[in-house]
């Protein structure tokens, strides 16, 4: 399977991001839904921002999430929230086509929900997972499949909770066959600290994040000092 590997100016990432988003959601077939997953993180957070501010129809957009950490949907911790905050909060989206992680009383029953909404839309709905935004964290994980953790193993399932040893945290994600439903899958990466992950993912192919391709297409949108080591 191949990879586009785009190497984009450092000092205006967030604003290349951001267009090339905005120019997906413009371009799309505006007779059907179109779902977008997003990702948590600082650089998703700048463009988030951008976003609500670029004019953006989001006339049949569906949002979703890759991963959240179990925490309240207003947790400072909370992908959700960030989202809310850079995005929900200043355009119209009805509140359908938010399709956030429920945070009930156990994390097994929070993605066992998460994972019945996302097999009835795209398995037995059959509509296309259009775009997946992921991140890429210093040690190579993606969404939230973190080296070592049971979800790199799930064969089966698409939504799980994943407890991640060294943080002391329990998350919930998409795993490896969730992933491999979408269309497009795009990687943000960037900042020095991800130069080195990023040779190994892309050169060697070690890491969660190596594991992961689209249907149709696999992006790594790396700034310069991410790309510096390829």
């Amino acid at each position: 399977m191949s990879r586009t590997i785009d190497i984009l100016k450092s000092e205006n990432y967030a604003e290349t991001v951001t267009d090339r988003i905005r120019t997906a959601l413009d371009e799309r077939d505006r007779s059907n839904p179109f779902h977008l997953f997003l990702s948590g993180g600082s650089t998703p957070k700048v463009v988030y921002a951008a976003l609500a501010d670029s004019g953006i129809d989001w006339a049949g957009v569906h949002l979703w999430w890759g991963d959240e950490r179990f925490v309240p949907p207003d947790h400072a911790d909370s992908n959700f929230r960030m989202v809310k905050e850079q995005l929900l909060e200043k355009v119209s989206i009805p509140e359908k086509q938010v399709h956030g992680w429920p945070i009930l009383s156990t994390p097994d029953l929070a993605a066992g929900t998460y994972e019945d909404e996302f097999r009835q839309i795209f398995l037995v709905e059959k509509q296309p997972l259009h775009f997946q935004l992921l991140g890429m964290g210093d040690d190579g994980h993606t969404a939230s499949l973190f080296p070592g953790t049971p979800a790199l193993e799930e064969k089966d399932r698409y939504c799980v909770a994943n407890y991640v040893k060294n943080k002391d945290s329990t998350r919930l994600t998409l795993t490896y066959p969730a992933l491999a439903l979408s269309r497009r899958v795009v990687f943000l990466v960037k900042g020095e600290g991800k130069a080195q992950a990023a040779f190994e993912v892309l050169e060697e192919g070690k890491h969660p994040a190596s594991k992961v391709f689209g249907r149709e297409s696999t992006e790594f949108w790396l700034d310069e000092r991410a790309a510096q080591k390829l």
